[in-house]
């Protein structure tokens, strides 16, 4: 078996990704925590700091997370107007036995790897590092964010630049060496005694299934991935991984050949056991779905705007925005007890990877906003902890 690209992965058609054994719950559900992304903004000059960032991320996380959900970190530095780092890079970095370097247009597939492969490998170890030295002892969860196998797909082009997405046998390929090396990922981190959770971000489910995600002229779009294919490989992707919490960009109906197909079926097609999302897409009907997932055993998850890290005293203010919303559909008070928080920023998923307009006057913002994602997600879920 080979990818349309040519490149041989015949060593991955015997083998179904293994997940490490020890996991955050017996049935491989993802316990309620808190966490943020990892994202860590050094300031300053970081080549000449004392404390390499990664280090100083791992361990402000251990310190203000460890009762949680410490994350992996990631050190991405911003400019004025774009970021030193994105998703789709951190996500191909760990591809099996398929490489990928990044040319003008993005991503793409290549016989061998190149330097941007190789420098995404070395962030990815330089945080593995930082996470045993840092957590040395600790033997809670560890949460992973990546992106999920269909927003990657979406990232990555052919050698020859046409994209994966729109070829069965490549995707399909690649959506295989990602679920072994984010298996791989997982294993390394339950070396160390930690238990790996992966956070997996699908933010384009709908357009590869609707058909609207675009050629790269952008003239055109790709032929729609059925919903089968789609679910089909998810669920592969999540039976061998260890705990995976789904972030979705917000829980509209999925509008598919005419009908409107609630977000809570979408996940349960896609066999999740918990999911995200972001608290500025919550409308009155995503609330009932949340309460829908939360009452067929889904966990719940509520991700913070990035703005509430700048004010990570204001506890008592979201803990309020979530309980209205909540009681107003009808859901006990307590049952808010139940849920995750997440906060951080996420990485971008364009190329080249510019700042959001809206975030030009954040560029400088640096490890005191990273901090304050770390405080408030700790402090909300105490919050929460403590409803009677």
């Amino acid at each position: 078996m080979s990818t349309s690209s040519g490149l041989p992965i015949s060593s991955l058609a015997p083998e179904q990704p293994t997940a490490p054994d020890p996991s955050a719950s017996a049935d491989g559900a993802v316990a309620a925590s808190a966490t943020t992304t990892g994202i860590w903004i050094p300031e300053g000059d970081a080549a000449g700091a004392e404390i390499r960032p990664a280090h100083q991320a791992a361990r402000t996380a251990f310190d203000i997370l460890a009762d949680h959900q410490p994350p992996l970190p990631l050190v991405a530095t911003r400019s004025a107007d774009r970021w030193g780092a994105e998703a789709i890079g951190r996500g191909l970095g760990l591809l099996r036995e398929l490489h990928v370097d990044r040319a003008s247009f993005g991503w793409r597939l290549t016989p061998t790897g190149g330097k941007d492969e190789r420098l995404e490998s070395s962030a990815l170890g330089e945080a593995l590092d930082a996470l045993a030295e840092s957590g040395e002892g600790f033997t809670g969860s560890v949460q992973v964010s990546l992106p999920g196998p269909w927003t990657l797909v979406t990232g990555l082009s052919l050698n020859s630049g046409a994209p994966v997405l729109g070829d069965h046998g490549a995707r399909r390929d690649v959506i295989q060496s990602y679920a072994f090396g984010v298996a791989d990922l997982a294993e390394k981190i339950a070396r160390t005694g930690m238990r790996p959770v992966i956070r997996l971000v699908e933010s384009r489910l709908e357009r590869v299934l609707t058909g609207t995600w675009p050629t790269a002229s952008g003239w055109q779009t790709l032929p729609a991935v059925s919903e089968n294919h789609v679910y089909a490989a998810l669920r592969s992707t999540l039976a061998h991984l260890p705990p995976v919490l789904l972030s979705l960009p917000d829980l509209d109906p999925l509008e598919l050949r005419g009908k409107a197909i609630p977000a809570a079926e979408v996940v349960r097609s896609i066999g999740a056991r918990a999911v995200s999302v972001p608290w500025e897409t919550l409308r009155a009907h995503s609330w009932e779905q949340l309460a829908v997932l939360a009452e067929a055993g889904v966990g719940t998850w509520v991700q913070l705007p990035v703005s509430a890290g700048a004010s990570p005293g204001e506890v008592k203010r979201w803990r309020q925005r979530l309980v209205e919303p909540w009681t107003r559909i009808g859901m006990g008070v307590r049952t808010l007890r139940e849920f995750g928080v997440l906060a951080g920023e996420e990485l971008p998923l364009s190329h080249p990877p510019f700042l959001p307009e809206t975030d030009s006057a954040r560029a400088d913002s640096g490890a005191g906003l990273s901090r304050g994602h770390m405080m408030i997600a700790a402090g909300l879920r105490r919050a929460l902890e403590e409803i009677e």
